[in-house]
């Protein structure tokens, strides 16, 4: 059995921030040039997916003995999506994306949207600087956020009930919507946060 699926997406990422991270239990997929962070990560992927066009030429050879999904370039579907299709084999509720941030801004949408349809799945997305919890509908989330500077809500639905503690300005069963600002920016005053909400799809951002 395994306990969550991490995704290795290519981009940038800070790997002294994952020391201690990983679990014995993990199912890790590199997606298409994130296969590159399984070295300074120190880890072997367990499935290597995509379709091959941003991942060097080098990598093919490294890492052949790695079992590979090999996709048409021309396709419907964004590698990352490909990836996300296998936690119901897995019977996973969880999913670390690291990596995936910076680039093309129309990839950041479409990974930020992720979550609208895979709802029953709670996300982190790190790039080992900036954090991304899911919001999904009714959670409760301890956060460590000694290390950031800022804590962002941004709702992708309308999100009810939201509470947060331990920040500078404290919300207590307020109702978020997309689009505004008023989430934005609330800055960390304790090692933990905690936040609660009733329901809603959307993201807490930890910033620096």
């Amino acid at each position: 059995m395994f306990s969550r699926l991490v995704l290795l997406l290519p981009g940038t990422v800070n790997y002294a921030k994952f020391d201690h991270f990983f679990q014995k239990n993990d199912y890790i997929i590199a997606v298409d040039g994130g296969i590159e962070h399984s070295l300074p990560l120190n880890i072997e992927p367990n499935l290597w997916v995509g379709d091959f066009d941003s991942c060097k030429l080098e990598s093919k050879t490294q890492f052949a003995h790695i079992p590979t999904e090999v996709f048409p370039t021309d396709k419907d579907l964004l590698d990352t999506e490909i990836a996300l299709s296998k936690t119901k084999d897995l019977n996973v509720h969880e999913c670390v994306m690291i990596g995936g941030m910076g680039g093309r801004l129309d990839h950041q949408l479409s990974l930020f949207m992720l979550l609208t349809n895979h709802p029953e799945l709670q996300f982190i997305h790190t790039d080992g600087e900036t954090e991304l919890y899911s919001l999904n509908h009714t959670i409760e989330h301890k956060i460590k956020a000694d290390s950031f500077k800022h804590v962002s809500i941004i709702p992708i639905t309308t999100l009810e009930d939201v509470s947060i503690a331990n920040v500078k300005w404290p919300l207590h069963n307020v109702i978020l919507k997309p689009g505004k600002g008023f989430s934005i920016s609330n800055e960390p005053t304790e090692k933990f946060i905690h936040y609660s909400q009733s329901k809603g799809l959307g993201w807490l951002v930890l910033t620096n």
